[in-house]
């Protein structure tokens, strides 16, 4: 083999060695990529399925308060003040006993979601109380019922107004 030859299949060599190498080093690199993109991407699904289910626990326990708010004005007009009162004051531990799983969904919203559902959801708190008391006090006579049907038709709207906060969060992500 002449002196030319040799030389041809030297640089022959190394340009296969060197185009191994870069092809493997290009390999490399794209497969870390398209792992991290997959990890990115794993994590925005995990994030917004997080807040969905955030939100959808939030709505339950505001629909359940919803639920028996809306059973109490049927009782409101009952004549036998002894079985208002008794309906009434067992409408209210039903809504005590809610009260509890309701706080947890509101501190839940509040670590987890963006500031839009927060606010939302603090309106609800809000109006709950409010129709809370305005009960306790239909329940004393101490105010009309019509303020009461009031309180609540504002809770219903404020979980309304929730829901779409959070709707408009989860197209956000």
């Amino acid at each position: 083999m002449d002196d030319g030859a040799l030389w041809v299949a030297l640089l022959t060599a190394a340009t296969a060695v060197v185009a191994s190498w870069v092809t493997s080093k290009g390999n490399t690199q794209a497969a870390r990529v398209q792992a991290q993109a997959a990890a990115e991407a794993s994590e925005v699904a995990r994030k917004r399925e997080a807040h969905r289910a955030t939100h959808l626990g939030f709505i339950q326990q505001a629909n359940d308060m919803g639920i028996v708010y809306r059973r109490i004005p049927r009782y409101l007009t009952l004549q036998d003040q002894e079985a208002r009162r008794a309906s009434l004051s067992a409408l209210r531990d039903q809504l005590r006993d809610a009260y509890g799983p309701f706080m947890r969904s509101l501190a839940a919203v509040s670590l987890e979601c963006h500031p839009g559902p927060i606010a939302a959801a603090n309106a609800v708190h809000i109006a709950s109380g409010e129709a809370y008391i305005r009960l306790v006090a239909v329940e004393e006579e101490i105010r009309e019922a019509e303020g009461f049907r009031q309180a609540v038709d504002a809770y219903l709207a404020s979980v309304d107004s929730f829901i779409e906060a959070a709707r408009q969060a989860e197209h956000e992500l």
